[in-house]
């Protein structure tokens, strides 16, 4: 068989995997549907009950000195239902392996406004570079999770300027596809673009960007599951960008990291605790550039100076 008959019979099988794992997603967003409909339901019930033996008792006359029955507040059960159906649907989700959204109501892809901005800043922009346009812009959260835009088949490749150069990644799909496709879905809104690189952490050689507000508080909205079979077969070479959660899982959302040093690999030794999504093509001396900069403050973790992700572009191949 050709070279090129054995892609497309690859790309054909990743295209038809992918369209059943949609399906698989579908059917348990209609399942979380239901329960939520059927959770909604029994509410009803429970309101119509208690009006009806409100208006049962408003033919009795009342004792003197008695008061009237008070209508019952309903919005108290509504919001018991309401938590208990995103809690199953939470549930079920982290049972799944997939995305936990903070409201599973909400259609996969809505960007809500945060109201945050990264705080002002008047430190020069590293590299002789100027500060881009959107720097302080508002970034939306996505309380219902990223959209599904990966395809079947295709090879996704980042593309990020920076203040210092350009940085290239393979993005690693097959090994990490709910990360990815946030990434990219991220990505292909503009999320990142505008952000900083805004830590350097020395402890673990790894720098690290992707915070709507340029810290490590920042909360998409979702969080992501842990994908970690790449990291556990081959630890975590120079090079590998990974999420950047807080060593429990269910903790990544938009941040990640880029190691580069051993001491990242050595650090999770006995803990592989972030997903591996990428690794660097190109753009390590931009990386390197990047760590040899004066730092502020005892802790040296942040930068004399800004470091932008000024773009970032998703290539398919």
């Amino acid at each position: 068989m050709s070279s090129n008959k054995q892609r497309k019979s690859r790309q054909d099988a990743e295209r038809q995997q992918l369209e059943r794992e949609q399906q698989r997603l579908a059917a348990v967003r209609r399942r979380r549907t239901a329960l939520l409909s059927i959770l909604s339901a029994v509410v009803g019930v429970v309101v119509v009950v208690g009006l009806l033996a409100i208006l049962t008792r408003g033919g009795d006359e009342p004792d003197e000195g008695t008061q009237p029955p008070q209508v019952q507040d309903t919005s108290m059960l509504e919001e018991e239902a309401a938590g208990e159906a995103q809690g199953a649907a939470v549930n079920e989700a982290m049972a799944a392996g997939e995305v936990v959204a903070e409201d599973f109501t909400v259609e996969p892809g809505t960007a809500v406004d945060s109201g945050i901005k990264p705080p002002r800043d008047d430190r020069p922009v590293a590299c002789g570079a100027k500060a881009p346009a959107n720097a302080r812009a508002t970034r939306p959260r996505f309380p219902g999770g990223p959209a599904q835009v990966l395809e079947g088949g295709v090879d996704y490749v980042a593309r990020i300027t920076t203040s210092c150069g350009p940085i290239v990644i393979d993005l690693l799909e097959k090994d990490a596809p709910v990360a990815v496709n946030s990434f990219v879905f991220l990505a292909r809104q503009g999320f990142y673009d505008g952000l900083e690189v805004f830590r350097d952490y020395g402890a673990i050689a790894a720098v690290e960007a992707g915070s709507g507000d340029n810290t490590v508080g920042w909360d998409a909205g979702y969080q992501l599951p842990d994908e970690l079979d790449l990291a556990e077969r081959e630890g975590y070479p120079v090079g590998t960008v990974t999420t950047a959660g807080l060593g429990q899982p269910y903790t990544a959302g938009s941040g990640f990291f880029i190691a580069y040093g051993k001491e990242f690999d050595s650090g999770f030794a006995t803990n592989r605790v972030q997903t591996s999504f990428g690794r660097v093509l190109s753009g390590m001396d931009v990386i390197a550039t990047m760590t040899a900069m004066e730092r502020l403050g005892m802790g040296g973790e942040s930068f004399a100076k800004r470091l932008f992700l000024e773009k970032v572009v998703i290539e398919e191949r």
